[in-house]
């Protein structure tokens, strides 16, 4: 055998095993993306099928819907208030349809500080430096049993000298609205408004609370029931 002719079998050979090389490690590569594609596929469990569970959307448009304060079912708390969140215990105004009232009240929000709260360790805070104070939150609760009702509801803070602030809590039933007075007296003096003698013939009574002042106003909304009499 020719020199040239060992020289051309031998690179041939190896070209031959590094192109067995390649494929080999072509074949490792496929099968490496392979494996990575079917991880991501296992990982995502956005649940977008029906089958899914609950999308970081969903959970937002529940928390919107339940903030918008639909009405509710009347099923009584173990202190027989048929309030959803009357204590503003969540996170969220879960239970009330919340409305800043031409967007002017600068905080209005669920305040975490058991010192400003008359039951539990959160309530519904206001304040506003630079413009008014102007909002209500109210609740509709449907499917009442016929009979008399008492709203209770308390508050307290300052209206920053405004003699012409109005602070009342309301109920809505058989539509008519019956409002009662209340006072912002200074830090923790707490007003009591109450509300008797509802009278619910149609299942459903909604109750509310407005507060306006000049700026400078500020208080806590707490403990607010609604109980057969």
């Amino acid at each position: 055998m020719k020199r040239n002719d060992f020289m051309d079998q031998s690179c041939r050979k190896k070209a031959r095993g590094m192109g067995e090389v390649m494929r080999r490690k072509l074949c490792a590569a496929v099968l490496m993306v392979c494996m990575l594609a079917g991880m991501a596929g296992c990982g995502n469990t956005g649940g977008g099928s029906d089958k899914g569970g609950q999308t970081a959307e969903d959970s937002a448009q529940a928390a919107d819907s339940a903030a918008a304060g639909s009405s509710v079912a009347a099923v009584a708390d173990e202190k027989g208030n048929y309030l959803v969140n009357g204590s503003f215990e969540e996170s969220d105004f879960t239970g009330w349809n919340v409305t800043n009232v031409d967007n002017v009240t600068e905080e209005l929000d669920i305040y975490t500080r058991d010192t400003d709260c008359c039951e539990g360790v959160q309530s519904l805070h206001f304040y506003s430096g630079s413009s008014d104070v102007n909002f209500t939150a109210e609740q509709t609760v449907s499917g009442l049993e016929a009979g008399s009702y008492k709203l209770t509801a308390h508050i307290q803070g300052e209206a920053a000298g405004d003699e012409n602030a109005s602070v009342y809590f309301y109920a809505i039933v058989g539509g008519e609205t019956i409002q009662a007075d209340a006072d912002l007296n200074g830090y923790l003096n707490w007003y009591t408004a109450e509300l008797p003698g509802l009278d619910v013939q149609d299942g459903e009574v909604t109750v509310g609370v407005s507060v306006k002042t000049a700026p400078g106003g500020w208080g806590t909304i707490d403990d607010i029931t609604l109980v057969k009499e």
